[in-house]
């Protein structure tokens, strides 16, 4: 069960006086026994951690990182970071305090192997330190347990006050209400929580457009996008939920942008998904924005993907440090520019019939039928067939049978768009013909061929229609001296599959 006690980037902004931030970075992917091993809590708290350096003022020798420790380990840290936060109190510094775990949780606690640490005892050591302000956050099943709150809840929303300057006391967030389960996803590589908060302290969560994070922004994006992120999972929705307890004056601010090694700004794109990939295993997913919005990033590669109904469009480039540009021109590949007039799906199969060349002498054409797969990768589509066909041949004196089965690897790629949609390509192929003649006697050889190939196709109600073509060699070996012959083969299939 994923926990993710992501005490986490609530990086209030204190006046500049008096800024000591500390923080305690948990990740452990090993619960109790019995416990399936989490992929991703330790990779959590890595991205939480770095996400604290780059945008919320912390330093590193004030960021403590404990991964895949004991219990006695992580209050080790709490206390040790305590003290820093006393001497900085006895200086006459305000302070912070950030606590984060990713791991297991259950009913009676964070789990660290086979040891726990209750919520209440953490509640005690979070509410008991002597900084001004501290942050709790928990990302794990059963984490509204530190909130206290039960149930499903509908998409959730802040309703407290945020108090202004001078902010004192204690905020406990939970990525889940009592009873429920943090979940993982391989596709983002780590907890939908915290991917999601990473991503508003990154400037999705930045409502307003002024180039601060505050909490309620943070909490407000993260949740929403963790309640849609997990609807449709077997799991069910994971309902984000909070205890607030401040006073003060002045916003919570938890990350400001203008600390940011570099930056992109995404367009107004509402009907759209972006997804960025980076350096150190950045990800972030984020939806279209009503208006543009800027996200605070590492220098470093990145490839960008648009989604769409329209379908993809991709683009690679290098952030600089100090860079601060919109987001260049996205390449639409070519299968996904057929697809937004009728293209065929990312993935389809195909069957149906026609004739092809048979090798052997005399043998000519013969009827076959045709079936296979073809999967789309960016601008070319790999496709898989395979083929049988059997005719027979007058010789004097009577008939012989002459069959033949094969197959074929092959790339195409689209070369016209619209209503019909012409792909072009090429492949290579293996088959077995054999005669079946008098007196009960057999003859086969095998062949491998090279052929090019032409699809033209058309949406037909819910499949497509297409001519599939194609002619090349086959080299085979006939009264033991090889030979190359033409191949030809030319047949109607119906395309089917997803997104058809």
């Amino acid at each position: 069960m994923k926990v993710v006690v992501a005490l986490a980037a609530l990086l209030i902004a204190l006046p500049a006086n008096a800024a000591a931030r500390f923080a305690v970075v948990v990740g452990n992917n090993i619960g109790a026994t019995g416990r399936a091993k989490l992929w991703f809590a330790e990779r959590d708290a890595e991205r939480f951690a770095r996400a604290l350096r780059e945008l919320g003022d912390f330093s590193d020798d004030r960021i403590s990182i404990v991964r895949g420790g004991h219990a006695t380990e992580v209050k080790a840290a709490i206390e040790k970071v305590e003290a820093r936060i006393v001497k900085a109190r006895d200086g006459g510094e305000r302070s912070l305090l950030v606590v984060y775990f990713s791991g297991h949780a259950g009913s009676n606690g964070l789990e660290l192997g086979d040891e726990r640490i209750g919520y209440e005892e953490l509640r005690k050591l979070v509410s008991s330190s002597a900084a001004d302000a501290k942050i709790a956050i928990v990302d794990a099943c059963e984490a509204g347990a530190l909130t206290q709150v039960k149930g499903m809840l509908p998409a959730p929303a802040l309703d407290f006050a945020l108090p202004e300057d001078q902010v004192r006391g204690t905020a406990f967030l939970a990525s889940t209400a009592v009873g429920e389960a943090a979940q993982e996803s391989a596709a983002i590589g780590g907890s939908f929580f915290t991917h999601n908060l990473e991503v508003a302290l990154r400037g999705a969560g930045d409502a307003d457009g002024d180039g601060q994070v505050t909490l309620a922004e943070a909490f407000r994006y993260t949740a929403s996008r963790t309640v849609a992120n997990t609807a449709s999972t077997e799991s069910g929705p994971q309902h984000p939920t909070y205890e607030f307890r401040m006073s003060g004056r002045g916003d919570i601010i938890l990350a400001d942008l203008r600390r940011a090694d570099a930056s992109i700004r995404l367009p107004a794109d509402e009907r759209s998904t972006y997804i960025l990939r980076g350096p150190r295993d950045l990800l972030a997913e984020v939806p279209g924005p009503i208006s543009p919005l800027k996200l605070a990033l590492p220098s470093g590669h990145y490839v960008i993907e648009r989604r769409s109904d329209q379908g993809r469009a991709t683009a690679e480039l290098n952030l600089n440090h100090g860079d601060a540009i919109d987001l260049p021109p996205l390449r639409p590949t070519r299968y996904d520019i057929a697809r937004a007039k009728g293209g065929p799906a990312p993935a389809l199969g195909f069957g149906g019939g026609g004739v092809f060349s048979l090798p052997l002498s005399g043998a000519g054409i013969a009827p076959m039928i045709r079936a296979g797969a073809r999967r789309e990768f960016g601008a070319y589509t790999a496709r898989l067939h395979f083929d049988a066909g059997r005719r027979d041949v007058p010789i004097s004196g009577g008939r012989y049978g002459i069959s033949r089965v094969g197959g074929g690897l092959g790339l195409v790629t689209p070369l016209a768009y619209g209503k019909v949609m012409l792909e072009a390509g090429a492949e290579a192929g293996y088959g077995y013909s054999w005669q079946d003649l008098p007196g009960n006697k057999h003859a086969g050889a095998g062949d491998v061929s090279l052929s090019g190939l032409a699809l033209v196709s058309m949406r037909v109600g819910p499949t497509r229609l297409g001519l599939d073509f194609s002619a090349g060699a086959q080299r085979l070996k006939v009264d033991g001296a090889m030979v190359v012959k033409p191949a030809f083969s030319a047949g109607l299939v119906f395309l089917f599959g997803v997104g058809e």
